[in-house]
């Protein structure tokens, strides 16, 4: 791969431009100025510079399988989906595992493999599955949350050691808001009192997951960060001033370009993403903790 420097690179959050030295597809420092560099320059001064979207979508698969067009998420500047496979009965990890991984061959898009399940099925036993086949997170469906109070949470903490899987809670049908409040407190004191490494509520479908998030489940540091050691993706904005606002408080990001990798994604308007080019991210070490540069969204 060829090495370049970006220049004048404003970030979102940051205070004053720098430039970007990438060699291999991978940012190897970021500076004020490379002025001794001899490598084909970019200046970039024109847009705003932030990290790629990571979007959690639960239904991906069925999705990319019977939708061609992946516009719904490239035109918001998203290059990883965090996924799920369905688990009713012990017997059937494997089976879901492997088919969720054939289905994922389609994607544009680079992805993260959990598993989505009802309390009744949280065991040791499924905990070791999803530690040998690297399964970061686990949904627990809480629509019936006293099934919460059954789980033999010793034995699933025992099992979690040197593979901290994240818990986050969904539910498979919408309830009313008492009952959603209801539920999401139960989940909630659960977690605290057996101390299993959790998010305290569903997590948003199709839109960009906050940083804590992805530092709870360890995608944080390979995604939503631009830093030395890292790939160079990234997304670039223009900032538009919204009309008539003569006292300007905020001004809009508009998205034009999406790099993944070092490869465009989204230009101007236009997708360019082609199926089957996604990779897996495997998450060795969930909850991984690497204090942020500025950087970031």
């Amino acid at each position: 791969m060829t090495s370049y420097i970006l220049e004048q690179v404003r970030m979102i959050g940051g205070s004053e431009p720098v430039s970007i030295l990438v060699e291999e597809g991978m940012i190897s420092a970021i500076r004020s100025s490379f002025p001794h560099y001899r490598f084909m320059r970019g200046d970039v001064s024109p847009f705003v510079m932030g990290p790629t979207h990571v979007f959690c979508d639960l239904e991906y698969p069925e999705y990319l399988q019977h939708q061609g067009s992946m516009d719904e998420y490239t035109t918001k500047g998203c290059t990883t989906i965090l996924t799920a496979f369905p688990l009713e009965y012990e017997y059937e990890f494997e089976q879901n595992w492997r088919g969720i991984k054939k289905a994922m061959q389609l994607s544009p898009l680079d992805f993260i493999i959990g598993m989505k399940t009802t309390p009744q099925r949280i065991t040791p036993g499924i905990i070791r599955k999803c530690r040998a086949r690297k399964v970061p997170v686990i949904w627990v469906d809480i629509m019936d949350a006293d099934a919460l109070t059954v789980i033999p949470w010793g034995w699933i903490r025992e099992a979690l050691n040197h593979y901290p899987i994240t818990f986050v809670p969904f539910f498979s049908t919408e309830p009313d808001t008492q009952t959603r409040e209801r539920h999401l407190r139960i989940w909630q004191n659960t977690m605290k009192s057996v101390k299993i490494p959790h998010i305290g509520v569903p997590i948003g479908q199709k839109v960009p997951l906050k940083p804590e998030v992805l530092r709870k489940i360890g995608i944080h540091p390979h995604r939503g960060i631009l830093s030395p050691g890292r790939e160079i993706s990234y997304n670039l904005y223009l900032e538009k001033v919204p009309e008539g606002d003569l006292l300007v408080r905020d001004t809009q990001h508009v998205l034009k370009c999406t790099m993944s990798k070092g490869e465009c994604l989204f230009l101007n308007g236009h997708p360019t993403a082609y199926r089957g080019k996604g990779e897996e991210i495997v998450i060795r070490t969930p909850g991984f903790f690497v204090e942020p540069t500025p950087y970031r969204l």
